[in-house]
C-alpha cells in the first residue's frame, strides 16, 4: 500500500509492550512461563486477587527496567509508585491491572539509530493480561498463566513520519532486549507486542486527531498498518468527515483496521494507588549501563567488519562472542565476521578451537562447505581429527581435474569458447569431487591449465 499524499504527513508514536525474563511472576512466587506451561497450570490466589492473598514485588524485574533505562540513557525514578488500573476485562481475574500510572520507572530515554535520538516518553513497569484463545465451535477461553507475568510498556514520542522508520525502531529495541537477555522478545509468541498511535495532517500544520491500532503481530503488520490507517485517515478527511478518537484492531486477513472501541481515557480507568504495595526507595548503583546496538555495529566496523555483516552479528546476539575472538586474532576480523554469520556454531567452540579454525581456513584456503562442514562436526563434539578425516586422504588432483572435464565435455568446450560461467560450473563439480581435501585456489589452477 502506498504512502498517504504529498499533502499530508503521518505522524506514528509505538507503545511497546514486552514480557521481561524473570523466574516468576510481577506480584507472586508462580513460575513465569506462559508459553510452555500447559494452561492454567501456574496460578495463585495472589495471581486472582482472592480476598486475603497480598502482592510482593519481583526485584529482579524492577532492576531489568532500570538497566534498561540506563542503556537508553533515561531518567530513573528514585522510588517506585504503584496504582490500581481498573477495567473489567476476562484476561483479568482480579478486575484491575497494577501498574505504573503517575510515577513511571523510567522517563525521558533515547534509542539511537545510525546517529539519530528516537525519543522515549515513559518506560513503566506493570503485570501482563491472560491470554484469551477463540475455539471453531465459537466458544472461547482463557489461559490465566501469562497473568501477573511482568511486562513493561515503552511508550514513544509521536516521531515517526513513515511505516519504515517506525518498524526500524522497533527492530532495533528487539535487538537490545535481546542483547540485554531481558526478553526473548518474539512476538509470534507474544512477548513482545507492538501497538500505533497514527494520525495525519498537511504538511507544517498541528498533529491531527490520533487513533490507536492494535493487534499487530508482527513488524511487517506493523508497517502495514500505519500505511492502511494513514490512507484511511485522508480519505475521510479529503470527503469532508472528522476522525475520531478510537482504538481499532489490525485485521490480518482484509490487511485493514476495524473499530474495536472509543477510545478510553486515563479517567475511564479510575487510576488509584495500590493499597498493598508500598513506594519502595530504589538503588540505582548497583545497576550498569549496558552498551546500544549501534554501539555495538560501531565497534564491529572498527574491527574492520563490513557494515551489513556488523548489523548482522549484532542483531543475531553474536556481538560479544565474536568480539572475543577478534580480540585474540585482529588480522582475521573479515573471515570471522563472515563464518559466525555462515556458521554460528563456530563461536559455540572452545576459544583455541575457533582460532584453529580461522588459521587453518586460511593457510588451506577451504571452501565454505568444507568449512561449515568441519564447524558442524566439532560442534558435534568430534575431536580435530575425527572432522578432518576425510580431508586428509590423498588426491590425484590432475586425475581428478580429467574426470571431472570429460563428464562435462559441454561445459569445457563452452569455457574454451569464452563463457566464463562454464568455469564455475566445472569448479564446483571439480570441489565435490575432492571434498574439501584441496584447497580453491589449487583447484582454480590445477583446472585452468587442463583446460587450456
Amino acid at each position: 500500500m502506498k504512502q498517504n499524499s504529498t499533502n499530508y504527513q503521518t505522524t506514528v508514536g509505538l507503545e511497546i509492550h514486552v514480557e521481561l525474563k524473570t523466574a516468576t511472576k510481577m506480584f507472586c512466587g508462580c513460575a513465569n512461563d506462559p508459553f510452555n506451561a500447559p494452561a492454567n497450570s501456574h496460578l495463585c490466589p495472589v495471581c486472582y486477587g482472592l480476598p486475603g492473598a497480598l502482592p510482593l514485588l519481583n526485584e529482579k524485574a524492577i532492576s531489568q527496567v532500570i538497566r534498561l533505562g540506563k542503556a537508553l540513557k533515561g531518567q530513573i525514578a528514585p522510588e517506585s509508585f504503584w496504582a490500581r488500573k481498573n477495567y473489567f476485562y476476562p484476561d483479568l481475574p482480579k478486575g484491575y491491572q497494577i501498574s505504573q500510572s503517575t510515577d513511571p520507572l523510567v522517563t525521558e530515554a533515547s534509542l539511537t539509530i545510525d546517529g539519530v535520538d528516537h525519543r522515549i516518553a515513559r518506560i513503566h513497569l506493570e503485570e501482563d493480561a491472560a491470554k484469551l484463545f477463540h475455539r471453531p465451535d465459537g466458544t472461547s477461553g482463557v489461559d490465566y498463566n501469562r497473568a501477573g507475568v511482568p511486562l513493561i510498556e515503552i511508550v514513544t514520542h509521536p516521531d515517526f513520519h513513515s511505516a519504515e522508520a517506525a518498524q526500524r525502531f522497533a527492530r532495533e529495541l528487539q535487538t537490545l532486549l535481546r542483547q540485554m537477555e531481558l526478553s526473548g522478545a518474539d512476538m509470534e509468541k507474544g512477548q513482545m507486542r507492538c501497538e500505533a498511535n497514527i494520525s495525519i495532517a498537511p504538511v507544517g500544520a498541528a498533529l491531527g486527531q490520533k487513533v490507536e491500532v492494535k493487534n499487530i503481530n508482527s513488524f511487517r503488520s506493523l508497517g502495514r498498518a500505519i500505511e492502511y490507517e494513514a490512507r484511511r485517515q485522508e480519505t475521510m478527511i479529503m470527503a469532508g468527515e472528522k476522525v475520531a478518537q478510537e482504538t481499532r484492531s489490525w485485521d490480518e486477513a482484509s490487511q485493514t483496521t476495524r473499530l474495536m472501541r472509543q477510545k478510553e481515557t486515563s479517567a475511564d480507568y479510575r487510576y488509584f494507588p495500590e493499597p498493598d504495595l508500598p513506594q519502595v526507595q530504589l538503588d540505582l548503583s548497583s545497576t550498569e549501563s549496558s552498551a546500544l546496538p549501534e554501539e555495538n555495529r560501531q565497534a564491529l566496523e572498527k574491527m574492520g567488519i563490513s557494515k551489513d555483516q556488523a548489523a548482522i552479528l549484532v542483531r543475531k546476539g553474536l556481538f560479544t562472542q565474536l568480539s572475543t575472538l577478534v580480540a585474540k586474532k585482529p588480522d582475521l576480523a573479515k573471515l570471522a565476521g563472515r563464518l559466525a554469520i555462515s556458521t554460528p556454531q563456530l563461536l559455540a567452540l572452545p576459544l583455541d578451537d575457533q582460532i584453529k579454525v580461522l588459521e587453518v581456513v586460511t593457510e588451506k584456503d577451504w571452501p565454505n562447505a568444507t568449512t561449515q562442514a568441519v564447524i558442524r562436526s566439532l560442534a558435534e563434539g568430534k575431536t580435530w581429527q575425527e572432522a578432518t578425516s576425510s580431508l586428509d586422504e590423498k588426491i590425484d588432483l590432475e586425475q581428478v581435474v580429467a574426470q571431472v572435464i570429460t563428464e562435462n565435455l559441454l561445459a569445457a568446450k563452452e569455457y574454451q569458447a569464452g563463457k566464463e560461467e562454464a568455469f564455475n560450473y566445472l569448479l564446483g563439480r571439480l570441489m565435490g569431487k575432492t571434498k574439501g581435501a584441496v584447497g580453491v585456489s589449487q583447484a582454480k589452477e590445477a583446472l585452468r591449465k587442463a583446460l587450456s
